[in-house]
Parts: C-alpha cells; sequence; structure tokens
C-alpha cells in the first residue's frame, strides 16, 4: 500500500493505471498472499507511471531549452537562479601543478543504560598532481588518522537526540580545524573539497534552549569563519561536494521560473499540457538534473543556504554577519555517464558580480571533471573518496579503543550495561 502526499491528478483524477490502487485500510494489513499476488504489482505499476511521467516531463524541459531563458529575471535579488540557462557544458582542465586538499571524519557512539562514548577522528589528503591522472599523495597528520582520535563520555542525562547533535558539531569542528591547522602549516594549498556542505547546519541550532549545544554551535560557526578568511586571503577555492541529498530546491525554483515566463497555447505550451507544477513535486533536484544533464554538464548556480539571510534580517544575532559576509552558491554537475550527479556548492564576496559567480562555477568544474570520472559508475572526486577511506572507522580500532575503555572502568569496580536491543538474551 502507499500513501501519497501530493499525488499528480491528470484528466480523470487519477494517476494513469492506477485504477487498481489500494487505500490504506481501517482495520489490518494484508495477508501475504495479497502482497505477492495485488500489492507488489499495483506499487510497481504506480512507479512506471511516475517514470513515464518524469520522463515526459524531462522530455519538454530539453525540447523547450531556448525557451527558458531567465535574462529578465536575474537581476532581481529574491530571483535565486543566477544563470540564464538551466544547464550548460563544460570542460576538463589541466591539474598539472595543483593541490587539491580533501578532508573527511568518522564517529562510532557506543551507547549503554547510564552512559554513551563517542570515538571521533578526522583525516585531510593532499594530491600535488604531476599530470591529470598522477599525483603525490599526503596525509594529515598521519595515513590512518592514529594521531587525531578524540574520545569524549556524555555523562548528563540526555536524549539521543541530542548526544546525536553533540557528537556531529564536534566531528565538524575536528574537520575544520584540521583544515585551518593544514593551511597555516602550508602555503601551496589551492583547491579545498569538504565532504559536505559548506555552511554549518541546520542554524537553527543557534537558539537552543541546551547552552552546551548553543555554546559549540558558536564555537564551530567562528571555525568556519577562519577557514573562510584563510581561504580569501590565500587564493584557495573552497567547495563543499554533497554525496547525496533529497533537497528540490533547485527543482522547485525551475518550477517558479516556468510560472514566471508564463506558459500559454502560444508560448511553452507543453507545460501547461502536463500540468508541470504538480509533476515537480515527484522530482529531487539530483534526480531531475541527472534526467537533465549529460557527461560534463553542469546546471546553472543558485543562491543556496538563504536561512542565514533570515537570521541577518532579524537582527537577534547581530554577529553572522561578520561570521557569513558572503553569498552562497550551489550547483549541479555529472562528472560520469552512470552516475548520478554531484551537488557542488561554494561561496563569494557579497560585493563580487554574478558573473564573476559562474566564471568560479566553471573553474570547479574544470577541476572536478579530470578527478571524479575515473570510475564511470562513481563520479565523486578521488581526494574525497581517499579521505574517507582512511578516516571511517575500522572494527578493529573502535574495539582497541572500547576495550581499554571497559578495562580501565573494571579496574575501579564499574560495569557497563548495553542496551536492551543488544543483548536481548532471544
Amino acid at each position: 500500500m502507499t500513501i501519497r502526499e501530493n499525488p499528480i491528478r491528470l484528466n480523470n483524477g487519477k494517476l494513469p493505471g492506477s485504477k487498481d490502487r489500494r487505500t490504506l485500510k481501517s482495520t489490518f494489513g494484508s495477508t501475504k498472499e495479497e502482497i505477492l499476488l495485488k500489492d507488489l504489482k499495483v506499487i510497481a505499476k504506480e512507479f512506471f507511471d511516475v517514470e513515464q511521467l518524469k520522463k515526459s516531463f524531462t522530455n519538454v524541459i530539453l525540447d523547450n531549452l531556448e525557451g527558458l531563458y531567465f535574462t529578465d529575471f536575474i537581476k532581481y535579488p529574491k530571483f535565486y537562479i543566477k544563470e540564464t540557462c538551466i544547464k550548460k557544458s563544460v570542460t576538463s582542465a589541466n591539474l598539472r601543478g595543483l593541490n587539491v586538499v580533501s578532508v573527511d571524519g568518522s564517529s562510532v557512539t557506543k551507547r549503554f543504560m547510564n552512559v554513551d562514548f563517542s570515538f571521533l577522528k578526522a583525516i585531510a589528503v593532499k594530491y600535488y598532481f604531476k599530470e591529470s591522472h598522477i599525483a603525490n599523495i599526503e596525509y594529515f597528520p598521519d595515513l590512518t588518522g592514529f594521531n587525531n582520535y578524540f574520545v569524549q563520555g556524555s555523562f548528563f542525562n540526555r536524549d539521543e537526540n541530542t548526544v546525536d547533535t553533540n557528537v556531529s558539531m564536534d566531528m565538524t569542528y575536528i574537520e575544520i580545524n584540521l583544515l585551518n591547522e593544514m593551511i597555516n602549516r602550508s602555503d601551496n594549498i589551492d583547491f579545498i573539497i569538504i565532504d559536505g556542505s559548506i555552511v554549518i547546519m541546520p542554524i537553527n541550532l543557534l537558539f537552543s534552549k541546551d547552552p552546551e549545544i548553543s555554546k559549540k554551535y558558536d564555537r564551530l560557526l567562528k571555525e568556519y569563519h577562519k577557514l573562510y578568511t584563510n581561504c580569501k586571503e590565500r587564493g584557495i577555492i573552497l567547495i563543499g561536494s554533497i554525496k547525496d541529498t533529497r533537497t528540490s530546491a533547485l527543482a522547485n525554483l525551475l518550477c517558479e521560473s516556468i510560472q514566471l515566463l508564463k506558459p500559454s497555447y502560444s508560448k511553452l505550451s507543453d507545460f501547461i499540457k502536463l500540468n508541470y507544477r504538480e509533476i515537480i513535486g515527484y522530482f529531487s533536484d539530483i534526480d531531475l538534473f541527472n534526467r537533465l544533464l549529460k557527461k560534463s554538464e553542469r546546471s546553472c548556480i543558485f543562491n543556496c543556504k538563504r536561512e542565514i539571510d533570515k537570521i541577518r534580517d532579524t537582527g537577534i544575532k547581530k554577529e553572522i554577519p561578520y561570521y557569513f559576509p558572503l553569498d552562497f552558491y550551489a550547483f549541479y554537475l555529472k562528472t560520469t555517464k552512470f552516475d548520478m550527479p554531484c551537488r557542488i556548492e561554494f561561496f563569494m564576496d557579497e560585493q563580487d558580480s554574478i558573473e564573476k559567480a559562474s566564471e568560479k562555477a566553471d573553474l570547479i568544474s574544470s577541476i572536478l571533471l579530470p578527478i571524479s570520472g575515473l570510475n564511470e559508475h562513481y563520479g565523486l572526486p578521488i581526494p574525497q573518496i581517499e579521505a574517507h577511506k582512511r578516516a571511517v572507522f575500522k572494527q578493529h580500532e573502535v574495539n582497541l579503543l572500547l576495550n581499554n575503555l571497559t578495562r580501565n572502568l573494571h579496574l575501579d569496580g564499574i560495569s557497563l550495561l548495553e542496551k536492551r536491543r543488544n543483548r536481548r538474551p532471544f
């Protein structure tokens, strides 16, 4: 059975081929036979119908690219798409002599009945490219992160979400602090890849009622500000490369932009026939642009992380403009034929023109393409993959740390009792 939040309604008010679609029962669930013989087939047929609509919508966009130009709207501050067309081709750069750094970290939390222990580590890798596919690799602080472990205990009685939030902020702080230390020790870094967003989110943690979270968040903002300043002063390009995201920000912006172009029966009529405003609800950004982009193409750039602007406008946290005197942009880049696009984020000074932001997106794309296409089925930058590979905790590392901690507690007569979910006798 399926529950759909935004059902597509066509002329007959139903999804094509959905006459057998089941509704939520008010009593009991289905039998195994009903699921195998009917429900799964209905769900598969529904998904097929949605895929057909998505394909039709994608074809309409591709057929009408010449009419989807936003030149007249870009000058308006509240129009967040900042290029005239929705996609463009990019070319690979020659990486010879370029120094590319990527950082990643990992954390493991072991939960017991009355305490939680967290183990964290972070590693940065630096690639010096002799040629586009030949590089020397250095690790900071070392190959496996053995000199960059952190362990902490949560002794106050807090819910698991609060513990996870604290660990997440500590993990991010370690990564950003490691980058700042690396920048201070090296004068030849050209390009930095952060695994994830380049802006600390969610911004609402600034107003957390938990004083520890609020304090950590403010400390983290200052570390990010230091990183932005270091990159600006030393001419380093800083990007965030996001592996997986379900956001639909650009898809919704595209839908609003089509509305502004006022489709009619004499202009962009294909969109009216498809009822595009409802169909867009089925797309994430990555899903949509995976269908629109070919290899070595990127989407238009658009303003992202606008929550910061909202906090600026309230004046509640007056130091926010000091931390972030920047404009944040994002775009989607398809680096390989058989993988989804990557979401790429970068920043510009507030006084920089849109043309400069577009040129920077082209430059970033040209650097990422040759280091992201070595595997046609996995399109992440190689330094990002290497940093993750080195940073992830191995089971023997966790066992070593936890066993030593447990042994020290036993010396004082303290035993740790695991949560019931992990020690069921059956």
